[in-house]
């Protein structure tokens, strides 16, 4: 996160997700992950300030950040100053490791370990970096400062707070994209995760990894939220687990992540026809040839 970056159309967004989290009691701590300002043009997306149906939203955020720009006061400070997350807890450290390769690893994790004594009383911890997740825990990457590193991700998630992380598709393809998403899936293996997307000017994406305790509470809360941003944000498919296959059969059945049941099955006839748990009585039958087209084969 950037100063520079305050009141842009995704912090929009971004405050309106947290706040529904503060406002059903859920105490949120915001690790800003912050950097210093650049000379690009990033933060640059504020012309939704001047449209009425971006408003209707969020009317308290939105008029928050429309104040913000307006007055040229867009920092961190400012958005903790105005209360807009209620009870929200802040770690605003500036994030800029210098120094030799082992002073670099010293550095952050004294940086990393203050945040978690800071943050300890916050139910949901938001981790919010320029670029999103670095794959591997490389003090010295090209750029380490604007990541958040896997370790850092589960000792929030091991310490027994919910996560939600900021990351972008960027350029990578679909196929790299999907697995990027659910990178630290197969590292939390006991966590109930959620992807949502918000889709006005760059794509983010925050990605929650949530305690099974929690799920029920927080699934609602992002279904109410869902249902007010749908023209903004959409929930990501996290990927298919494949349980059961009988060739004798011929069908082959998937669990999604949320228990929906997918199935695949081959028709007499040489067509695939596909069922959803979650649209009972609806099927979908496909030719081989075009089933096999969307696959990519």
């Amino acid at each position: 996160m950037k100063d520079q970056y305050v009141g842009d159309v995704g912090d929009y967004g971004k405050y309106s997700l947290l706040r529904a989290f503060s406002e059903a009691g859920i105490r949120v701590g915001i690790n800003w992950y912050l950097t210093e300002n650049d000379k690009t043009n990033d933060g640059r997306h504020v012309t939704y300030l001047g449209q009425k149906d971006m408003r209707k939203l969020d009317p308290i955020v939105y008029d928050v950040m429309k104040q913000l720009v307006d007055t040229d006061s867009r920092s961190v400070s400012e958005v903790q100053k105005s209360g807009l997350i209620k009870d929200a807890i802040y770690y605003d450290e500036l994030l800029k490791i210098e120094g030799n390769p082992p002073m670099k690893e010293h550095r952050r994790i004294t940086w990393f370990l203050k945040s978690i004594d800071t943050l300890k009383d916050a139910e949901l911890i938001y981790m919010d970096p320029d670029n999103g997740l670095l794959e591997n825990n490389d003090f010295l990457a090209k750029g380490a400062d604007k990541y958040v590193f896997p370790d850092e991700v589960k000792r929030y998630y091991r310490e027994g707070h919910n996560v939600v992380y900021y990351c972008h598709k960027g350029r990578r393809t679909y196929t790299q994209w999907d697995d990027y998403k659910t990178t630290m899936f197969d590292r939390l293996p006991d966590v109930k995760p959620v992807i949502l997307t918000f889709h006005k000017g760059t794509q983010r994406s925050y990605i929650f990894l949530i305690h099974e305790k929690d799920y029920d509470r927080y699934r609602k809360i992002i279904n109410e939220f869902l249902l007010r941003w749908h023209s903004c944000f959409s929930e990501e498919e996290i990927g298919l687990k494949a349980v059961s296959f009988t060739s004798k059969e011929n069908r082959l059945t998937f669990i999604k992540s949320d228990g929906t049941v997918i199935t695949l099955e081959t028709r007499d006839d040489g067509q695939i026809q596909m069922t959803n748990s979650s649209r009972p009585g609806e099927e979908i039958i496909q030719s081989a040839d075009l089933f096999c087209k969307l696959l990519g084969f």
